[in-house]
Order: C-alpha cells, then structure tokens, then sequence
C-alpha cells in the first residue's frame, strides 16, 4: 500500500511542480483527474485496523501533503484559465476537464459580450456629440477607440481623455508588492500586466490583485 502510495505521490507532486513553473496550462484530462481524486478520497478516508504510531504519522504526512498538492494544481491550473479567457486566448479543452472547460467557455463568452456592449456604448458616446467639430472629419470611428488608447504622456482631445477616465473608474484598484517572479497577466480591466520581478510594486485590478495575494505571489500596501 504505502509503495503504490509514494509513487502516486510522486506522479501528484510532479505535475503539481509542471504546472507551477510554466505558464501554459499542462495537460489534465478527465482520467487523469480521476485518478488524482481517488488518491486524495483513499488517504483521507485509510485508516490502519491495528494501531501503529508510526504509520499514522506517515498516513497523516502524505495526508496533508496530497490535499494541498492537489487543490493547489487546481488553484494554479484556474488562474492560468482565468488569465487566457481574459486575453482571450485559446487553449487546447481536450487537455483540461469538464469544470474547467465550462468556466473558460463561460468566461470567453462573457468577455467578448462585455467588449462588444463597451465597444457600442463608446460610439454611441461619440454620435451623441455630433456638434463637436473636431470629430466631423473623423471617417472611421476605429480612430476615437485608437485616441482613448493613447498614454497620458500623449496629446490626447478631451473627448478621448473623457473616455479613458471613465474606463478607469469602472474597476477598484490596489497597489500591491511582489513577493517573487511573476509571469504577465491580463487584468480584469482588459490590460497587459508585467511580467514582474521581487520588489516590484504595482496598481492592479482588486479581482487579480486577491488572487495574487492569496496564492503569495505578491502582498497588498497600506497607502497611509
């Protein structure tokens, strides 16, 4: 028992290290998911019918070792979905399971209906002020979305700096501190993030910024 144990361990924590270091999705089918959940259903509920200290000390080990091993993946695995939805970016559904299919599918659905209500509700702003003379030559409304773009640094038309406020004001922001090497990432807001380095410091969407502090990635600053 305690053989097969230490081998299904080692094949948990090997694909638990997989996905950690990389940035695309590892492979997870359904079987395989399967076989993980079996792992972690018969180390929580084995008990010995003789007492032996020792073995329960190495039962309890693997016990906890296997839990964390297995909800962390799936944690990780999660986050990367959450961050390609966002990007919108495919990925392969027969490398990940059921769940996990259903939430990248619900979320890349959400999100290309969101850019396409953003996307109306930005020129209906723009034709509701037809008066402006400064967008009566504008033939291509594709140039008011480049304007609203452009980085502060940039002279941008009231109009489009109008724009770019409003988007801002939409999410709540927190600045937060790395902890360690951090790959990109596409926020909630739509924008590009990273990569960061230890000690960087950052303004992050509050959806991202959590997830980040909850898996000790980076940590929140108190702005006195």
């Amino acid at each position: 028992m305690f053989m097969d144990l230490k081998t299904d361990y080692e094949s948990l924590f090997q694909h638990w290290v997989n996905e950690f270091q990389q940035s695309e999705l590892t492979k997870l089918n359904q079987a395989l998911f399967n076989s993980y959940k079996k792992i972690v259903s018969f180390i929580n509920n084995y008990k010995e019918e003789q007492k032996d200290d020792l073995k329960e000390k190495i039962l309890e080990s693997y016990k906890t070792n296997i839990n964390y091993l297995f909800n962390d993946l799936l944690k990780i695995r999660e986050r990367k979905i959450i961050n390609c939805a966002l990007a919108l970016k495919e990925i392969d559904l027969n490398d990940v399971v059921e769940s996990e299919k259903l939430l990248y599918q619900n979320l890349i659905s959400s999100i290309k209906g969101y850019k396409k209500v953003k996307a109306d509700a930005i020129y209906g702003s723009i034709e509701t002020l037809g008066d402006v003379k400064s967008l009566e030559t504008i033939s291509d409304k594709s140039l008011v979305v480049e304007n609203a773009n452009l980085s502060a640094k940039e002279d941008i038309s009231p109009i489009s700096e109008k724009i770019t406020l409003e988007k801002k004001e939409d999410f709540e922001y927190i600045v937060v501190r790395f902890l360690k090497e951090t790959p990109p990432l596409v926020g909630i807001d739509l924008l590009n993030y990273g990569p960061f380095t230890e000690e960087d410091i950052a303004c992050l969407p509050y959806p991202n910024a959590i997830i980040l502090i909850n898996e000790k990635f980076a940590e929140k600053i108190e702005l006195s």
